[in-house]
């Protein structure tokens, strides 16, 4: 027996020999970090890092990553825009929860200036007259910001907030920097209307009759949704308007039309199980964005001038005219009319000189996803989700398929939302002065409020 298991064991493969111990990398050399370390630092300044920025995104969803490397780069001086694009486009691939946190810490950099409160309004007096501002928009811009924000609170059913977003989108509306003018943005009415009818359904005390009512002033041919309807359908087609600078000095902020015209005309809706066979909703137009930019309170503008509504011209205009009398006055044979002429010269030349100085660059820098038209319809919500949206063109049906298409709410109010186009757009702000970022980028407080920023965006 004793000699079986000694055969036994000896039939037994050899146990492998121990690996060979691998010898540990070599220690960084700390010499090479810091001429790495300073090279960046002449090139970069205080940052971002290439391998600051490498980290951040390594864990960045991809379709997203480009809008995360403008915020990082960005700095706080183009951090509202970044932010809205980050948001919109997060919609677009579904991810609601970046899209909240991004309108989220837009609103929050808007609302410390363009609140309507009387620390807000101090705020905005500084403001106007900084150089080289952070970004915060147009008051067209600022809206839409609230508004996507309102659209991810009635998807989460959640209407007192949609309401109050909608709220603060219509405010937005009415202020610049320096005036403030009457509302008159239809489609942001109508939704106060909608999420005040929805809330209503849990007991709240707003029917949105007002709200509805204020809607049809700025677009008298707008339908109230029958009390019935618990669907809100809200479609965006076109695209947006383009900031340019106008003007001798292109001191002057003006908006264009993108140079292809929309095709889209229309949107229509099929809703339920046979999609194709059900009839189709036809989507009322409530807003344009370029009336939206190029008007204050309805009054139409020919473009923003120093954070004022320019409806014609001012301090150079005066400038001038007092220029010409005084050189006619100056050719006088009468000396004291001759000498009122050299004083009027002066003062003209006075006006001339500051009008120039006051002047600079129009600030063109845009939110470049939005779109052109918002449209809207409603019905009774289907047991079944399913929808089909069709845009129309002057021909019929277009091969456009919704680049984006968001539904969602409660038992109580639901909503779906398309878009003909896509706000997954490339490149960084559009707009923007290199010049004038470069300028910025070597003032300490604004390195210290992009590291602010970096710091805060790697908590998300």
């Amino acid at each position: 027996m004793l000699g079986l298991a000694f055969a036994l064991l000896a039939a037994q493969p050899a146990p492998p020999a121990p690996a060979a111990i691998q010898p540990a990398p070599p220690a960084p050399d700390a010499r090479a970090i810091a001429r790495q370390r300073a090279e960046w630092k002449r090139q970069y300044g205080e940052g971002p890092y290439p391998d600051e920025t490498e980290a951040f995104l390594a864990s960045k969803p991809e379709p997203l990553r480009p809008y995360w490397a403008n915020l990082w780069r960005g700095g706080e001086r183009n951090a509202v825009v970044n932010f809205e694009r980050l948001g919109l486009a997060a919609m677009e691939v579904g991810d609601y929860r970046t899209a909240e946190a991004a309108f989220d810490a837009a609103l929050l950099r808007i609302e410390s200036v363009y609140a309507k409160d009387r620390l807000a309004s101090r705020a905005r007096d500084t403001f106007a007259k900084e150089a080289n501002k952070d970004f915060k928009g147009e008051p067209y811009e600022r809206a839409m910001a609230y508004y996507y924000r309102g659209l991810l609170y009635l998807r989460a059913g959640d209407y007192g907030n949609a309401r109050a977003a909608f709220k603060g989108a219509e405010y937005q509306d009415t202020v610049s920097e320096s005036e403030e003018f009457q509302g008159d943005f239809a489609m942001m009415n109508y939704l106060i209307g909608w999420a005040g009818r929805c809330q209503s359904l849990t007991g709240g005390d707003v029917d949105g009759a007002a709200d509805f009512a204020a809607a049809r002033a700025a677009q008298p041919d707008m339908v109230v949704p029958p009390p019935a309807h618990n669907l809100l359908m809200i479609s965006e087609t076109g695209a947006g308007p383009i900031k340019a600078q106008d003007g001798a000095m292109r001191e002057k902020l003006v908006f264009r039309s993108p140079e292809a015209a929309s095709p889209e005309r229309e949107t229509r809706f099929r809703l339920g199980p046979n999609t194709a066979g059900s009839s189709e909703i036809i989507a009322q137009p409530l807003s344009s964005l370029s009336f939206q930019a190029t008007t204050r309170g309805g009054r139409a503008i020919d473009g923003i001038l120093r954070g004022k509504a320019s409806f014609k011209s001012t301090t150079a205009g005066i400038g001038n005219a007092a220029l010409q009398a005084g050189f006619a006055m100056m050719t006088s044979r009468d000396e004291d009319t001759r000498n009122a002429g050299a004083v009027a010269s002066g003062v003209g030349l006075l006006f001339a000189l500051l009008s120039s100085a006051a002047r600079a660059d129009a600030d063109i820098r845009h939110w470049d996803q939005l779109p052109e038209t918002l449209a809207v319809a409603t019905a009774v919500r289907p047991k079944d989700p399913r929808v089909e949206v069709r845009f129309i063109g002057a021909n019929g049906p277009l091969p456009m398929p919704p680049a984006a298409l968001m539904q969602g709410g409660d038992a109580r109010c639901g909503i779906i939302w398309a878009r003909s186009r896509s706000a997954l757009v490339p490149g960084d702000v559009p707009g923007d002065d290199p010049r004038v970022r470069a300028a910025v980028a070597k003032r300490r407080d604004a390195a210290a409020k992009d590291k602010m920023l970096r710091n805060s965006l790697s908590q998300l």
